[in-house]
């Protein structure tokens, strides 16, 4: 089942990434944000952590925990070893080929959702909110059409620049219906913020593959990408 789940997803990507075109309308403070964000993609966490929880239709639940570790670079971009654990993330004797592959397709959305703001997609900035004590400023992208709809919303420190937290929703209509919430961590001693915890559902849609997910993951210990 995650198999036919991964699949299903990667199609999901292929369909939406082609919505980036936009130019954004200028914004002194969305673009030290958006300056803050693609540094901060200059760097990688050495561990994720991952549960999913999948269902399908008249199959019993499963609930699966990943643990992938950094273990050496690429042309720049890390490589990760993935193994399957028990809920106390200790690793199991008997490993699921589809760990590897489910960490593939998580950071795949992450992509997509990077490819979406620094492409810049068309911006507009929303009232202000109060989050966890915090008067946050709000932006909002979006892209509509052709069968798909992407949305994502993010909340903005006004001081450091640093994003807070984000929503992304995507719809594609006949495969999937996707939500994702994206929690920031406090600026470092390198003024960054990283992504801290992500929670999700995935609703896929395809005939005869229907199925969903709850997907929780968090992310430590961010080290650089190496240097030219």
């Amino acid at each position: 089942m995650i198999k036919q789940i991964k699949t299903s997803l990667f199609l999901l990507c292929l369909v939406i990434l082609p919505a980036a075109h936009a130019r954004a309308d200028a914004d002194i403070l969305w673009n030290k944000a958006m300056a803050q964000y693609k540094l901060s993609n200059q760097w990688v966490p050495k561990e994720i952590r991952t549960q999913i929880d999948a269902e399908r239709k008249d199959q019993p639940g499963k609930t699966a925990y990943i643990k992938s570790t950094l273990n050496g670079w690429e042309k720049q971009e890390p490589k990760y070893t993935s193994a399957t654990t028990d809920s106390n993330w200790q690793i199991l004797p008997e490993q699921k080929k589809s760990a590897d592959g489910i960490n593939k397709m998580l950071t795949g959305l992450d992509e997509l959702k990077s490819s979406l703001l620094e492409d810049e997609v068309k911006v507009k900035r929303l009232a202000n909110e109060n989050l966890n004590g915090k008067n946050l400023v709000v932006f909002q992208l979006s892209d509509d059409g052709a069968g798909k709809k992407v949305s994502i919303k993010v909340w903005v420190h006004p001081d450091t620049a640093c994003m807070v937290k984000m929503d992304t929703s995507m719809h594609v209509a006949f495969y999937a219906d996707a939500d994702f919430s994206t929690h920031y961590t406090e600026p470092g001693k390198e003024g960054m913020c990283f992504r801290g915890q992500m929670q999700g559902n995935i609703d896929i849609q395809i005939p005869f593959k229907k199925a969903k997910m709850s997907i929780k993951q968090t992310h430590a210990e961010w080290t650089p990408k190496p240097v030219n």
